[in-house]
Order: structure tokens, then sequence, then C-alpha cells
């Protein structure tokens, strides 16, 4: 393991995971965040515009790169632009950094998105044609994420830096907002089970599938990486399994120990529907880091979840 790791968005929701997942294995963990503001299980934590203020870092120091645009689940349409900015402004800060102070490990977070909407599955062992288009509805979130692998591999050849990137699916866990109606699906879900209303609302298309991968699971991915060094690879950081939106409040509502009605509303128009089934390849990610553990459970990770949300919404 690197003597030390920065990680950038440390205050995020993967962000937190990962210096959670950190602990106890390397002796200094930076957080780097917008404000600067203190993260727990960080040695130190510095504001982004302020990184080139830190002191000098131990030879093999790594970078984990999970900083993204927070933008809100209810507003994601509309902030599209912004997304795109603000997500290649902080790609390139990040090499900029690791370049500077001759860092040649960095992990980031990726996303399933960057994949053409017309594949059926999402495979990782198959090179992306960019010229087939990601979802038209998230196309600049998409291309973001697309550029953070492209530059990954313009500094592997230009500078030697070497880059996982990894395609996150749809993660769900603990450190997501607390604010239900701008949560990830999978922890909106738990937040709702938790309530007292007398039916379980899910809104959208029920029988929509997706991948869903706990937030520890993937922070520990990250960290497994850490123990390679010299690899550029993108690879999917999935479950490997998909599940229905209905399935998904049913769990939750199984970890809650309380079974509802499940109250359906109207799905959206048909011009702003995503992808109905997105599946993910997840062989390529065990052939990387084979020490890496079995992933949570669907069941097991919504109970972890709820248990620490609850803790947290006591807070």
């Amino acid at each position: 393991m690197p003597p030390a790791v920065v990680v950038w968005g440390a205050s995020g929701f993967i962000g937190r995971n990962v210096v959670d997942a950190l602990q106890g294995l390397v002796p200094v963990v930076i957080g780097v965040n917008a404000s600067g503001t203190a993260v727990p299980g960080c040695t130190q934590t510095v504001a982004a515009d302020a990184v080139d203020s830190l002191p000098a870092l131990p030879q093999g120091t790594a970078i984990i790169h999970v900083a993204s645009y927070r933008y809100f689940a209810s507003q994601f349409g509309k902030q599209q632009a912004e997304i795109l900015s603000a997500n290649l402004s902080m790609t390139e800060q990040v090499y900029r950094f690791a370049m500077a102070r001759g860092i040649s490990e960095v992990r980031a977070a990726s996303s399933s998105a960057v994949y053409p909407a017309s594949w059926a599955v999402q495979d990782d062992a198959v090179a992306l044609d960019l010229n087939d288009w990601p979802h038209d509805g998230e196309a600049a979130y998409a291309w973001s994420k697309r550029w953070g692998e492209i530059t990954a591999e313009l500094w592997r050849r230009r500078m030697g830096i070497s880059t996982i990137s990894f395609r996150l699916t749809n993660p769900y866990g603990p450190h997501d907002t607390l604010d239900e109606d701008e949560a990830h699906v999978a922890t909106a879900f738990v937040i709702r089970a938790a309530g007292d209303a007398p039916e379980f609302e899910v809104r959208g298309d029920p029988d929509a599938e997706r991948d869903f991968i706990y937030s520890g699971d993937a922070a520990a991915a990250f960290v497994e990486s850490l123990k390679l060094t010299g690899v550029t690879e993108a690879v999917n950081l999935a479950f490997g399994e998909t599940r229905t939106v209905r399935d998904l409040a049913e769990c939750a509502m199984r970890a809650a120990g309380r079974q509802r009605p499940i109250k359906l509303t109207s799905p959206p128009a048909a011009g702003n529907r995503g992808v109905k089934v997105r599946r993910a390849a997840a062989a390529k990610l065990r052939q990387l880091l084979p020490g890496l553990a079995p992933f949570r459970s669907l069941d097991d990770g919504m109970a972890a979840t709820l248990a620490w949300y609850r803790d947290a919404l006591r807070r």
C-alpha cells in the first residue's frame, strides 16, 4: 500500500466511503474538497484551490479521484452544462497536481454512463466506440466521464501516470445525502422505508433494471487497487446482476421489517425516459483484483444502509 493517499472529493458520497476504507491501511490520508472543511478519518483536509500549498508528499503517494459536480437528482437534466464543465475542470486539476508532485498512480471514479445507449450489456472487455453516443438524457455527464478516461490514457502516454478508472453502476449506502428527494434511488428507498407512510411510493418505471452496488464494497475496490502499480485500465465497478426498481423497494421494506403496499406514480413522459435495462459485466474487475472480497447482496447492503441512516437521522 502507498505511504499516503490524496482523496479528491473526500467529503462526497463515495469519497467518505473511501476514507473509511483506508483507515488503518494507509498512514496518511489527505482529503481534498471544495471548502477545506475537515473530513473525519483524514489526516488533513485542504480546499481544492489550495492543494499547491501542501507540503512535500512521500514518494509513492497515490491519488484517488472521486470528486464530481454535486448535482441533485431533481435537477440533473437542467444541470448538464455545469456538470460537464466542473467535472472536466476537476479532472484537469487532478492530473496537473499529479504531474507537479511526481505522482504516478491515480484511481478515478468513472461511470457506466460512458457506454453507448445502444449496448445491451455494458461490457468493459470491449473498447468504447466514441462515435456511438451515450444516452441523450445524460450525454454531458457521460462525456465528462469519457473525457476522464481519455485524459488518463493521454497522461499515461505522455507522463507515465497509471490510472485505473472504475465505471460505477448504481451505488447506494452510507454517506449519501439525508434528503430523500435528492438521494440516489436505492438510498432514497432506504430513507422511505424508515418512514411511517402507509404506502411505499415508487416514482417512474418499477420494472426498470439496474446494477446496484453497496458503496462500502465500491470503496473497498478502490483501496484494493492501490496494491497494483503500472496499470491503466477502465473497468466496471458493478455487482454483476440487475434488479428491478420494484425489487429494490421490497428489499428496502424487508430491511425495515415492514411491508407496505407499493404505490406507483406515473412514469416519465416518453421523451424523458432513461434506458429500461442496464446490465454490466463484472468479470474484468475480479480478474484485475482477485483478492477483492465478495460484494454484499442487495438485502445485506440495504440492511447495512438502513442501520447507518437510522443512526444519522437521529443525530
